[in-house]
């Protein structure tokens, strides 16, 4: 199996070289600004239309190469549907032409032709650069300190998951962002916490807006911006990891498919509405594929319906079941448990009837032949916890 890993690598130029890369990204913001005003009054965002407009005027006054002043397109025709503003100099996009490697040294192509700059790695992005497949390009980075740094586009190899692990069911949700089959919890609160401060901040922000705007309330608006989206990022990065470390090859995680979710699902107030459509379960899901991946563990997806309501012990399933938020308690046979609990065993279970891997043998866990449609040999449960 192979994937693609960006590794982010430090730079080490000297002044000439610092200059002709503070060259290059001005120039290549203010094309991109350039195909943006173009793109915004003809409409027309598509690549390949825009490049027949924008591309000859990009080469003639920006002194990028053909290939730069492609992927400036390219970067123009994300923005299609957005309302942010223009583009700051700040980065550069590369592909395999425009970038390579020679050893723990990058050759860029600049508005002064190629620079070779060395890296300044450690033995983590090392090991990653010499098992690499191939580099199919990388960005170009200056930070707000004036650091510089390119992010490598690796294509690597991942190993491919043997049989014979367990099933790990995970339900995925607000107050504990992810509850495993296997009894871990990860609580969400701290997220959900912190999206609300930045949520209100940002409103007192702007009713300041509506009377003055200066440039120091702009500047602290758009910093906040950063700041959530980086929180929201190392959050999941640090769950994902921890979801990870406690599996070993060979295992499968099972997780809830949740494709068109807001579509379907509505949720009460303006701060309901908020999270709702903030929560990033997609992401979470990302991070916890491609983790899993470079470890050997498989993860697939399952239909998440009434997860919830199904008694893991006779398979009833009623509505009636899920007493409240955290409350599971049957009403044919009086099983009662945490409901995320209950949803992970029911993923786990559901993801090994569809015969994608053995079952968790966890604590509490009880095979359900109702679901299954198999003799199984029943457990004693564990006397359900205080909630």
């Amino acid at each position: 199996m192979e994937s693609v890993l960006t590794v982010k690598c430090k730079l080490q130029p000297t002044l000439s070289q610092v200059e002709s890369l503070e060259q290059t990204v001005s120039a290549f913001a203010r094309a991109c600004n350039y195909a943006l005003k173009v793109a915004r009054e003809t409409g027309e965002f598509r690549r390949f239309k825009l490049h027949r407009l924008v591309y000859r005027d990009l080469r003639a006054h920006y002194g990028l190469s053909a290939n730069l002043a492609v992927q400036a397109i390219a970067r123009v025709g994300q923005r299609q549907g957005r309302r942010t503003g223009g583009f700051k100099a700040g980065s550069v996009t590369y592909d395999a032409r425009t970038l390579s490697l020679q050893g723990e040294t990058v050759s860029l192509s600049t508005v002064d032709g190629r620079l070779k700059i060395p890296l300044a790695i450690g033995n983590y992005q090392r090991h990653l650069l010499q098992h690499a497949l191939s580099v199919q390009g990388g960005q170009l980075v200056k930070s707000r300190k004036g650091k510089w740094s390119v992010h490598l586009w690796l294509h690597v190899e991942t190993p491919l998951p043997p049989g014979g692990g367990k099933m790990v069911g995970i339900d995925l949700g607000q107050a504990a962002m992810a509850t495993l089959s296997t009894g871990e919890r990860f609580s969400g609160g701290s997220l959900k916490t912190t999206r609300l401060h930045y949520r209100a901040t940002r409103a007192e922000i702007r009713s300041q807006f509506d009377t003055t705007r200066t440039r120091g309330s702009q500047r602290l608006w758009e910093r906040l911006s950063g700041k959530e989206r980086r929180f929201v990022r190392h959050t999941l990065h640090t769950v994902t990891r921890r979801i990870v470390a406690n599996l070993v090859a060979g295992d499968t995680i099972a997780i809830e498919n949740l494709t068109h979710l807001r579509s379907h699902t509505t949720r009460r107030g303006k701060r309901g509405k908020y999270l709702h459509q903030l929560w990033p379960y997609h992401l979470l899901r990302h991070y916890l594929e491609y983790k899993a991946a470079w470890r050997g563990i498989r993860v697939v997806a399952v239909d998440p319906h009434d997860t919830s309501k199904t008694c893991p012990r006779c398979g009833c399933r009623e509505k009636a079941n899920r007493k409240t938020q955290r409350l599971f308690q049957c009403v044919a046979c009086g099983f009662q448990h945490n409901a995320d609990a209950v949803a992970s065993w029911n993923i786990a279970q559901r993801a090994g009837s569809m015969g994608m891997g053995h079952q968790a043998s966890t604590s509490g866990f009880v095979t359900c032949p109702r679901i299954l449609g198999i003799s199984t040999l029943h457990r004693p449960l564990p006397e359900s916890p205080r909630l």
